[in-house]
């Protein structure tokens, strides 16, 4: 209750402000934002990323800048991915698998040497491009019986005392949410004068009741990406201090759209009636943020690295739309008798909304560690923390969204492992094996109880009801490189990768009735388990000069 009262006092600062009181972004939002994944060369990837203290590859960059500074001549390099994604989606006992397959250019980077200011002193820089993060994935799902319908959700989250003439998508009385249920006859004014509830009600003989949906369906399309352009120095000091840092510029592109259906059929079927639910939603943004890190070499066999990454501070606009639909054929006029087919069927779609903010991503802490075997090999790893309770959701003008609290109450630290080796059978070909573990960044318990009902009430945004929540991940690499002569070599990479995560139709909702007696506290749908892998197979060729 007091994350509802917390938005409700959000929107009246709002309204003093003459600012719409759109609910426009939240916590799951914040946090689909802020993912990353492992991108690339594939030297660098084949050892799931455990650059920190290693270096001499550009995608290093990410890990620790300083890595440039290990370079001992100019490269250039360029990246070429085969992937295959795969998507099994479980739900109240059924599961359906969703695959898809493309080819993705991926990486491309230059590195400089430039000449010694002195003889115990060597600078290089570089710059480059990586994917580091693709959206594109799609399914569907159907579930049976539910004890509440998103009409319910809908209602408990209308202000009682609201008036429907004001349910016009000003955002200054109600939720998009709200005004479209309204106005698409899921939801209508208690007799009382006070609440709203769904329209879904059925005579059991004893009167007219309230009921759930007999089945449910869900689609989902989404598409997109999140690029890298890389720019940094790295000096060497003796070969045995390495400094460096980065700037780096990233381009979000997220597309989306889902639809969503409830079935009300009774009585052997002589009763069919719906309600349907569509959103399209389009982000894109720009973001900056800069590195700095070291690397110690103590002795020829020993690497130490230390970096840090400031949160990526993101320019970020939205573009979304929604439409809805009812068929109910047991509405009663004044008299109790049922009104005419012509009034079954109602439909509305809200206005384009733009809605202009900023975020920013989880800043970022890496120490790494290897130990390098000559010319035969070495093995490495990086510890990264990131602290997701820290990303912040600002409005364009840098007023903190009042969603910042509760991402802070919600969410923490994310913790990953990355640890990789290469053995070198011979001085031009290489095997390399990597594996790479991150943590669920959920702190709240109430919050990562997966196995039930949702037992925290998030705010997704607009019109759109249904949300995702992380869970742990990992990655397992493998893959071999081969120096066709001094100056030209090629990298093959095999990268696994498993995310869990967790996807809600809808989600808690209480009502504000000031009767205890007569909240309405509606349980949302178990959520459905997403099992997300993806397998690629990476490509690099190198030209040293």
């Amino acid at each position: 209750m007091k994350k509802i009262f917390a938005y409700i006092a959000g929107a009246a600062l709002s309204i003093a402000a003459g600012t719409p009181a759109i609910h426009a972004q939240g916590e799951a939002d914040a946090i689909r934002y802020s993912r990353t994944e492992l991108g690339g060369s594939a030297r660098f990837r084949s050892m799931a990323g455990a650059f920190g203290a290693l270096g001499g590859d550009f995608s290093s960059i990410g890990q620790n800048p300083a890595g440039l500074g290990v370079f001992l001549s100019s490269e250039v390099s360029a990246t070429l991915d085969f992937s295959a994604t795969s998507n099994q989606v479980s739900w109240q006992g059924s599961s359906e698998k969703f695959n898809k397959n493309k080819l993705l250019f991926s990486a491309i980077s230059y590195v400089g040497t430039w000449e010694q200011p002195t003889e115990d002193v060597s600078i290089n820089f570089g710059f480059g491009a990586k994917r580091i993060l693709d959206y594109a994935r799609s399914f569907r799902m159907s579930g049976g019986e539910q004890k509440y319908s998103l009409a319910d959700y809908t209602a408990a989250q209308t202000p009682g005392n609201a008036n429907p003439s004001n349910f016009n998508y000003g955002g200054l009385h109600s939720s998009w949410l709200t005004d479209l249920g309204y106005n698409a006859g899921w939801i209508g004014k208690l007799a009382g004068g006070y609440g709203f509830e769904s329209i879904f009600k059925y005579n059991t003989g004893n009167g007219y009741q309230l009921f759930g949906p007999s089945s449910t369906g869900f689609e989902l399309n989404e598409s997109g990406h999140v690029w890298n352009y890389d720019v940094g120095f790295g000096l060497n000091i003796k070969d045995t201090w390495y400094l460096g840092a980065s700037i780096t510029y990233s381009d979000l592109q997220f597309d989306a759209s889902t639809a969503y259906r409830e079935d009300f059929t009774f009585n052997n079927g002589a009763i069919k009636d719906y309600l349907t639910l569509n959103n399209t939603l389009s982000t894109s943004g720009s973001g900056l943020n800069i590195g700095v890190g070291a690397i110690f070499r103590p002795t020829d066999a020993v690497r130490l690295g230390l970096s840090f990454y400031t949160p990526t501070w993101y320019w970020m606009k939205s573009y979304y739309r929604a439409k809805a639909s009812s068929y109910y054929s047991q509405g009663l006029d004044d008299n109790g008798q049922l009104l005419p087919e012509q009034y079954y069927f109602m439909s509305d779609e809200t206005p384009e909304s733009y809605n202009a903010f900023q975020l920013n991503s989880p800043s970022r802490f890496v120490a790494s560690a290897a130990f390098v075997a000559g010319k035969h090999g070495l093995i490495s790893v990086d510890y990264e923390l990131e602290s997701f309770g820290q990303i912040k959701l600002k409005a364009e003008d840098g007023t903190p969204y009042v969603d910042n609290k509760f991402i802070a109450e919600d969410f923490g630290a994310r913790h990953t492992i990355r640890m990789g080796g290469e053995l070198r059978p011979t001085p031009r070909f290489s095997l390399r094996a990597g594996y790479s573990y991150s943590s669920n960044p959920i702190k709240n318990v109430k919050l990562k109880s997966f196995d039930g009902p949702a037992q925290v009430t998030i705010f997704p945004m607009g019109a759109m009801p249904h949300y995702e929540l992380p869970g742990d991940s990992y990655t397992v690499t493998g893959g071999l490189g081969y120096r066709f002569t001094p100056q030209l070599s090629g990298d093959l990479a095999v990268v696994y990768r498993n995310d869990k995560s967790y996807y809600y139709t809808f989600g808690r909702m209480v009502s504000d009735d000031p009767n205890p007696a007569d909240v309405l506290e509606v349980v949302s749908p178990v959520p459905a388990t997403l099992n997300r892998s993806n397998l690629k197979l990476a490509m690099t060729f190198s030209y040293r000069f």
